[in-house]
């Protein structure tokens, strides 16, 4: 049998007690109210029909008491972003978790919008795929120090072979020439920069498997990150969180932090980026 959301609402369904023809009665409509007819509710569950509509779905599990995760949905729900309580929010310091990729360069580009205090950023895309993002980037350097962690492009050169998150291999063969293009671009972005600014741009190179993107920032009283793990897998749609600074040291943005410290202060891996 090949697996459908189908299956899981008829689970659902069961073990509440509920007929299809009550189903049908509640079942929650994309514009508003509830109700549609026993056939389509049978169709739906038999796998004949899909729920396209995404809140649709998720009013559907919250009447079935379903978990999201069982429909391949996340907690963050994008159509009443404070439908987490504060707590599940603070006990994590989750803010976002989405898988979906058409937010991804915004995710980005909004936690660096946001910044007001030290930068860190691993991963050059994030920074050169929208038009302003030298202005961006001068902007922050007047609240405090960036630092930009660059894939070292002669590593990869040769290790071209672990990018399966690129399906073509000869753009596999080729993506080096994207990285040095990127670290051209940051050295003439840092040349431009007043003395006083141009000190606190810090970039370094490593030449490693380090399977995070990870833009975030952090002063004396917040921070956030954003950041994917990529592990070097051809999955497109990659869990993407974003997370806020909490007093535990051991919370997700605690750590992820750390790692990307850890790496820039490895010299065995890193080198200064000076050029």
């Amino acid at each position: 049998m090949i697996y459908h959301y189908g299956l899981t609402i008829r689970e659902g369904r069961e073990l509440l007690g509920l007929t299809q023809a009550q189903l049908a009665e509640k079942w929650p409509q994309s514009g508003g109210g509830t109700g549609v007819s026993l056939n389509y509710v049978s169709d739906v569950e038999r796998g004949i029909k899909n729920i396209t509509d995404l809140k649709t779905l998720r009013l559907l599990c919250k009447i079935l008491e379903i978990p999201l995760w069982k429909v391949g949905l996340s907690d963050f729900n994008p159509f009443n972003p404070y439908s987490i309580s504060p707590f599940e929010v603070n006990q994590y310091g989750i803010i976002k978790l989405t898988d979906c990729a058409i937010d991804r360069i915004s995710d980005y580009k909004n936690c660096l919008l946001d910044a007001k205090g030290d930068c860190f950023i691993s991963g050059t895309s994030m920074i050169h795929l929208s038009e302003d993002s030298s202005e961006i980037l001068k902007d922050k350097l007047l609240y405090g120090k960036v630092h930009l962690l660059i894939l070292n492009p002669d590593w990869i050169k040769y290790h071209y072979i672990l990018l399966s998150f690129i399906e073509n291999e000869e753009d596999k063969k080729i993506f080096h020439y994207e990285i040095r293009n990127s670290i051209r671009k940051i050295i003439q972005f840092r040349k431009s920069l007043p003395i006083e600014l141009r000190e606190r741009l810090h970039l370094k190179t490593y030449h490693t498997v380090f399977p995070y993107i990870i833009t975030g920032f952090e002063n004396d009283t917040d921070g956030k990150i954003v950041f994917e793990i990529t592990d070097y897998i051809p999955e497109k749609n990659r869990p993407r969180f974003t997370v806020q600074k909490t007093s535990d040291n051991n919370a997700i943005y605690a750590q992820v932090k750390r790692k990307f410290f850890s790496l820039w202060h490895n010299k065995s891996v890193t080198e200064e980026l000076n050029a």
